[in-house]
């Protein structure tokens, strides 16, 4: 029996629990209750961003928050035997009127400092403190293997995919962590016709993500 992150779920192999990977996850004291409830979330997203390992191009996160799931994605994945660059994004703080959602993690006054300090040990990580999609004009790769979009919010979640699918390479991926959730249904609403003007289309997962897969 599997009940957590809004799954209920039997008779199903789990077979993500059988790595050492995922049950240290799920025992380790570095990740919280909520981090830990969207396991299956965070192998979906692990899975894919390990298909993308081949597909020309660097790897970004829109909304990372704490850095876990970059974490974890850097625990999976070989950045220095690709040659590839992981790129994050976020405002990394919340203010009174702000659209995206407010979390615990947004009283921590440092988190940008801190999520720097986690990072700091990995050159291939580089890290984009502004509101998306305004930030890209800092730093965005012009060819994109793997993008994962998380920040709770329709408008910079429709112009990420917006200008992120065109960078796209063929066969690359994008993992939506949103957009089959009834309460971020703006996010579906958005981004499904952005997707569409590049014959694209998004398959919503029970998990309540969203995956794209560029094929020309």
């Amino acid at each position: 029996l599997f009940f957590s992150d809004n799954i209920i779920t039997w008779n199903r192999n789990y077979s993500f629990f059988r790595e050492e990977f995922f049950r240290n996850i799920v025992s380790s004291k570095y990740f919280d209750q909520v981090e830990k409830s969207i396991i299956w979330r965070t192998y979906i997203l692990l899975y894919f961003s390990g298909l993308a390992k081949k597909i020309n191009g660097d790897y970004i996160e829109c909304g990372t928050y704490k850095g876990t799931t970059a974490n974890s994605i850097i625990g999976k994945i070989d950045f220095y035997d690709l040659g590839k660059k992981l790129f994050l994004y976020d405002l990394f703080e919340w203010k009174d009127g702000d659209d995206h959602e407010f979390l615990d993690g947004h009283k921590n006054l440092n988190l940008y400092d801190q999520v720097k300090k986690r990072f700091e040990s990995f050159p291939f990580v580089e890290i984009i403190k502004g509101r998306v999609p305004d930030s890209f004009s800092t730093a965005l790769p012009d060819k994109i293997a793997f993008a994962h979009i998380d920040m709770n919010s329709a408008e910079p979640e429709a112009a990420a995919v917006r200008e992120i699918l065109p960078r796209l390479s063929d066969g690359g991926i994008v993992v939506l962590d949103d957009y089959g959730w009834w309460d971020y249904s703006d996010q579906k609403i958005a981004i499904d016709p952005i997707v569409a003007i590049h014959g694209l289309s998004v398959m919503e997962l029970p998990t309540g993500q969203g995956v794209i897969i560029k094929y020309t």
